[in-house]
């Protein structure tokens, strides 16, 4: 299981695929919601509106 490089917290299939969409899809490092939030200055509900959209849009990293 991946972890998150800021605070060590296990990380979901999502927070996998979010990193990688929003930080790069080749990125080895992977943030939890709450630290890629505060990272891209945005809210953690902003972000998880986000992972419904890329789904809805047949993003292949949230599959």
């Amino acid at each position: 299981m991946k972890a998150c490089i800021n605070c060590g917290k296990g990380l979901k299939k999502d927070e996998v695929a979010l990193s990688k969409k929003m930080l790069g899809k080749n990125t080895k490092q992977h943030l939890c919601l709450d630290c890629l939030s505060e990272y891209l200055h945005t809210d953690k509900e902003i972000l998880l509106e986000k992972i419904e959209q890329f789904k809805e849009e047949g993003c292949t990293l949230f599959l």
